[in-house]
């Protein structure tokens, strides 16, 4: 774990250097050129850069080991941290609807230059090849800041998109299509902070997280369990505590069926990776009692 936490914090750090080039760029030539969607799009990489720091800091502190106020740990301060995440998406789309509903009636003419598509085009090509290796250690590392992260930088993509789709119809001479995009870009910006909201509200609300009925199966093969039920997980996607009941023969001693219990438990860890804790219930079965 202490690897993992190492190893998401040095992507997020990453990502974090990349968000404020990215902002800095976009925001100083945006202002000189007076783009509204150039000005929004660089809102979009400073909160990047916020979700990045708040993800660096929720990943400290869930690393920290169980202790007697926190018995299962601090993984939950990632999931904390996502929604944090979701948070600053959110108030970056009122401020730029805010903005472009002003710049309707501003009457100022952004400025395209050849800089100006040159900035947007480095930028959409950086954030996708950032996004997708940020969502592939995400996966690899099971993290749910670095996937949240991915979505919140993947939603960059889109935006850089609707930036150079604005500075065309500018150039084209339809300059109301500028404050048009920041709009699309504030849509798709909230869309990703929904995403992110929900997946982080699952594990909040110990929404189960891995099929029951493949954990079913995988007890059934240890032999000497005659029938399972009862099957609950919690947690987060890295971190999954479970709870499961198994039968066994009421003739088995207290000593068996404890080893029994232990082989059960062994089966689920190495099947599944991310769940940290199993507790098996053993029952005698019901059906071996009726039928004596």
């Amino acid at each position: 774990m202490t690897d993992r936490h190492t190893n998401v914090k040095k992507v997020l750090l990453i990502t974090l250097c990349f968000n404020l080039l990215a902002w800095a760029l976009k925001f100083l030539w945006g202002s000189w050129t007076h783009s509204m969607s150039m000005q929004a799009d660089s809102l979009h990489s400073l909160l990047d850069a916020f979700s990045s720091m708040l993800g660096f800091v929720g990943v400290c502190l869930a690393a920290q080991p169980p202790d007697a106020e926190h018995p299962y740990g601090h993984s939950k301060f990632e999931t904390m941290a996502a929604i944090g995440i979701s948070v600053f998406i959110f108030v970056g789309c009122f401020e730029i609807v805010s903005d472009s509903v002003k710049r309707f009636g501003g009457g100022i003419t952004p400025t395209v230059t050849p800089t100006s598509f040159m900035i947007m085009i480095a930028m959409l090509i950086g954030n996708g090849m950032l996004s997708r290796w940020e969502g592939q250690m995400g996966n690899v590392l099971k993290s749910e800041v670095l996937l949240a992260d991915s979505l919140h930088t993947k939603s960059d993509v889109y935006a850089s998109l609707a930036v150079i789709v604005s500075m065309i119809a500018i150039y084209a001479g339809y300059p109301l299509l500028d404050p048009l995009a920041a709009l699309a870009i504030a849509v798709v910006i909230g869309a990703a902070g929904v995403k992110i909201l929900v997946a982080s509200v699952k594990v909040l609300t110990d929404t189960s997280q891995i099929d029951s009925e493949a954990v079913l199966a995988l007890a059934m093969k240890v032999d000497g369990v005659l029938a399972c039920h009862a099957i609950r997980t919690r947690g987060s996607t890295t971190r999954v505590y479970m709870d499961l009941h198994v039968h066994v023969s009421p003739e088995m001693t207290i000593a068996s069926a404890h080893k029994l219990a232990h082989q059960v438990e062994s089966a689920v860890i190495s099947q599944f990776k991310e769940v940290a804790e199993v507790v098996v219930h053993v029952e005698p079965h019901l059906q071996d009692l009726e039928n004596d």
